[in-house]
């Protein structure tokens, strides 16, 4: 029993003493590594730009819109999809169905889609009401870097997936697909 006991104080002796404080913030980030995009073009027309430069922090991504007809009603389906490299089945942790005009008068109404919303106003000029169109839209210097993450996610492969459809004809409008990967950094270390 005495030589647990002294096994166990020099043990967190040594522990104590090699170990140091260390002031620094984990943040889970994304990393994008392909987009897919498919629009219906007699609605809308959409190209986008994925920059990667050698830091993957900074990655950015452009958005040029440009919508050929007045929209007046569309519904959105956003989805996280977990793919883990050695599995051919894709998780949905979060799926969300929301109607688009109703979200954009009350954008309050789903706090994870105004977490989205929120970043699309401040990189671009994208609509804010319903009706919307004809017009020219865009998203610029868009970081996937900074979109706030949940820590609770694991680090892993990942589809971000937005679906836009009209209500009228229950048409997709445009399918967005976002590959990439969860990656935990150490970031601002403090003194």
């Amino acid at each position: 029993m005495r030589l647990l006991r002294t096994t166990v104080f020099f043990t967190l002796a040594l522990f104590i003493s090699n170990s140091g404080l260390v002031n620094a913030f984990v943040k889970l980030i994304a990393i994008g590594h392909r987009v897919e995009l498919k629009n219906n073009l007699r609605s809308i027309n959409i190209s986008y730009i994925l920059r990667t430069p050698k830091r993957m922090v900074d990655q950015t991504i452009d958005f040029e819109v440009e919508v050929s007809r007045q929209i007046k009603d569309m519904k959105l389906v956003l989805a996280y999809y977990s793919a883990p490299k050695n599995v051919t089945t894709q998780n949905a942790l979060v799926k969300r169905h929301v109607d688009l005009c109703f979200f954009l008068r009350n954008p309050k109404s789903d706090r994870l889609v105004n977490v989205v919303y929120q970043l699309v106003k401040e990189n671009g000029n994208m609509p804010t009401k319903c009706p919307f169109g004809p017009g020219s839209f865009y998203m610029r210097n868009m970081k996937p870097a900074t979109i706030p993450i949940p820590p609770f996610l694991p680090e892993a492969e990942f589809i971000y997936e937005l679906i836009y459809r009209s209500e009228v004809r229950s048409e997709p409008l445009v399918e967005f697909r976002f590959y990439g990967r969860l990656m935990r950094i150490i970031d601002k270390l403090f003194n």
